[in-house]
């Protein structure tokens, strides 16, 4: 090896030393940079070859290259990142929602529901020791008025927490467009580098990587990575970036106002159930479900019991009250999926289950049926009937009675519900406080014997359409479920927290930068690099000494 073989080899000391130090400079200054990765320059030795023959000589002359760039990452332990993202995400949303539901329904101070039916029950209770008080009689109407009241704001409070879930549903979906189109972006300049081996795609994986933590912060999903490098993410069973192409998620309201996802032209609703997407759908089911619909059937069970225990007696005139109801009696909601229209009105209010029901239409061509469905026990109520575009009226529905008219077709659906719009509808329909009906008899102003029932069945009975349960113990039920979810969906945030932090945690010990060993790394390639010069200031002087004899 001659002098000349000497000065490349330390050439290429200086020029590796030179890369492994830029490299740790950039490590320094990204050191707290979001989703940067510690980035390793890779050396690796040339090998001396000596080849022998005419031309006999060294082809190789030993020392180092530079072979790459690699970052330090767990492609295993960045997926369980995202996942875990998803599932915080979900859960802040679900606790930020669940926990405005709880306050709703918030019974600790006088101005829960249950205080304002409580003061209900006591004025009946006192129409009952005096029923020819007028002015008890004026209190039960004013205490009415307050409970019906109560009940409207407790469910405005409870459609306005589903209305804001709702507008950031449709907030959300724009940023995950967003998100998605920077990530199919990155994507193709990914594509274009065709998995290059000296680094220079590493910023742009460290840049995907971050945009996707982001978006496992809105959005469930999973991925996949293909031969150039580039990135698929399924969400909702449906591709959102499919390299460098993306499929626009967008929102549709259903027939109830609330906010369907789609992608693709696919319904993928009840397939999102992580990050805050995930977490909004939850919970505006639970606000619906758990909170609003029992609600409507709470009020909807008071207004039939009342009234049909005030129907059954006499008022202070001595007059029946059988046509004086003291709430306003309860309507019908209806619905159509179809071309034909339907009316339904109540026959018999105290004959209402309270349940829902749904008439599906069936058969072909004209030949058409109907079937009506209990849409609480799925059940099918009574036989199935020819269907008439002339109209069809349906009676097999206990205390309705719907009329069906206009070009209906198989598969059309229609739904009627009377709780629907119980809350809505919620008010004292008596006008004067003599109209209340204590008695159970006529012309008797001492008889008390009506407002007597009136407290028993308030105070504890058994009501049917609530499956049973009483009044007040049925709302209740509300309270203590709402809370239960709430703080259900609060433990699980505390829960996903913690695990996210220790995750982050074990990311930061494997790719994070340690300022300590980037200094290290600077020192010890600074001394190669002395070195290095070292070896061509030593070989110059050689080289002189050779020219110099």
């Amino acid at each position: 090896m001659g002098l000349f073989s000497i000065l490349n080899i330390a050439d290429s000391a200086l020029y590796s030393s030179q890369a492994a130090i830029a490299t740790a400079s950039n490590n320094i200054a990204n050191a707290n940079t979001p989703g940067y990765d510690t980035e390793t320059t890779v050396l690796a030795p040339v090998d001396y070859i000596n080849v022998s023959g005419a031309n006999s000589g060294p082809a190789n002359y030993g020392g180092v290259a530079v072979s790459g760039v690699q970052r330090q990452y767990d492609s295993y332990l960045q997926s369980q990142i995202y996942q875990q993202q998803q599932s915080l995400s979900s859960s802040d949303s679900s606790s930020n929602i669940l926990g405005q539901v709880e306050q709703a329904f918030n019974e600790t101070g006088d101005t829960g529901l249950a205080t304002y039916y409580n003061n209900f029950v006591d004025a009946w209770q006192q129409v009952a020791g005096n029923p020819a008080d007028t002015s008890a009689r004026t209190v039960l109407i004013s205490d009415a008025q307050a409970l019906a009241g109560a009940a409207q704001d407790k469910q405005n409070t409870l459609q306005a927490a589903v209305t804001e879930t709702n507008n950031e549903i449709a907030k959300t979906v724009t940023t995950v467009n967003n998100l998605a189109s920077q990530i199919a972006d990155v994507n193709k300049q990914i594509g274009e580098l065709a998995n290059p081996t000296d680094g220079s795609d590493i910023q742009l994986r460290d840049q995907r990587d971050n945009l996707m933590t982001q978006l496992s912060q809105y959005i469930g999903f999973s991925y996949y990575e293909d031969s150039t490098g580039r990135v698929t993410i399924i969400s909702g069973m449906q591709n959102l970036v499919s390299g460098d192409q993306t499929n626009a998620l967008s929102v549709k309201a259903d027939s109830n106002g609330d906010n369907q996802l789609y992608l693709n032209g696919i319904n993928i609703t009840s397939n999102v159930q992580k990050g805050s997407l995930g977490g909004l759908i939850a919970a505006r089911s639970d606000a619906e479900t758990q909170g609003i619909v029992p609600l409507k059937r709470f009020v909807a069970a008071l207004v039939q019991q009342v009234n049909k225990i005030q129907e059954q007696g006499y008022d202070l005139n001595g007059t029946s009250a059988s046509s004086e109801p003291f709430f306003t009696p309860l309507s019908l909601y209806t619905a159509a999926d179809s071309q034909a229209s339907i009316t339904a009105s109540v026959s018999d209010e105290s004959q209402l289950t309270l349940d829902d029901y749904e008439i599906k239409i069936g058969g072909s061509g004209s030949n058409l049926t109907y079937s009506v469905y209990d849409s609480q026990t799925g059940g099918q109520v009574g036989s199935a009937g020819s269907y008439s575009s002339g109209g069809t009226t349906i009676t097999l529905m206990p205390g309705i009675s719907a009329t069906i008219s206009g070009a209906a077709a198989a598969g059309d659906t229609f739904s009627i519900s009377p709780t629907a719009n119980s809350v809505n509808d919620f008010s004292v329909a008596l006008t004067d406080g003599s109209q209340i009906a204590a008695a159970q008899t006529a012309n008797s102003p001492g008889d008390n014997s009506n407002a007597l029932a009136m407290v028993n069945m308030l105070q504890g009975g058994q009501v049917s359409g609530l499956g049973g349960d009483t009044l007040m113990g049925y709302y209740q039920g509300i309270v203590a479920a709402t809370g239960t979810l709430s703080k259900a969906a609060s433990d699980s945030q505390t829960f996903n927290q913690n695990l996210l932090d220790q995750l982050n945690q074990q990311r930061d010990s494997t790719s994070g930068v340690s300022l300590d060993d980037q200094a290290i790394d600077l020192i010890k390639f600074q001394q190669a690099y002395q070195a290095g010069a070292k070896v061509i200031e030593t070989t110059q002087q050689l080289l002189q000494t050779l020219i110099n004899m």
